[in-house]
C-alpha cells in the first residue's frame, strides 16, 4: 500500500509544482526507493513503540499525530524545484 500512496504522494507534488506527466514520472522514479525506505526507518520503530507502550484507546492519537510528523519531514526533504534552485545557488555563492 505505502508504494502507493508514495506514488501519489510525489504525483500530487509534482502536478501542484506545474509538473507536466513526464516530469512527474521521473521524479517518482528517482525518489519512490528512498521515500519507501525512509518510512520504514521511521515508521516501523513508530509502530513498534506504539504498540508495546502506548494504551489501545491512544495509539490511533499517536499514529495521527505521528503523520504530522512524517508529513513534515516529506515535505522538506522534497521541496519545490524552484527552491532546491535557490538553494544550490547560495550555497556556490557562500563557498
Amino acid at each position: 500500500w505505502s508504494w502507493i500512496s508514495n506514488s501519489l504522494y510525489h504525483g500530487a507534488m509534482g502536478a501542484m509544482q506545474g509538473m507536466n506527466a513526464t516530469q512527474i514520472y521521473d521524479r517518482i522514479a528517482s525518489v519512490l526507493w528512498d521515500t519507501q525506505v525512509a518510512q520504514w526507518a521511521f515508521w516501523i520503530p513508530v509502530q513498534l513503540l506504539n504498540f508495546q507502550f502506548v494504551p489501545v484507546r491512544h495509539q490511533l492519537n499517536v499514529v495521527l499525530l505521528t503523520s504530522v510528523a512524517w508529513t513534515a519531514l516529506l515535505s522538506a526533504w522534497y521541496p519545490p524545484e524552484e527552491e532546491k534552485a535557490e538553494e544550490e545557488g547560495k550555497n556556490t555563492v557562500d563557498k
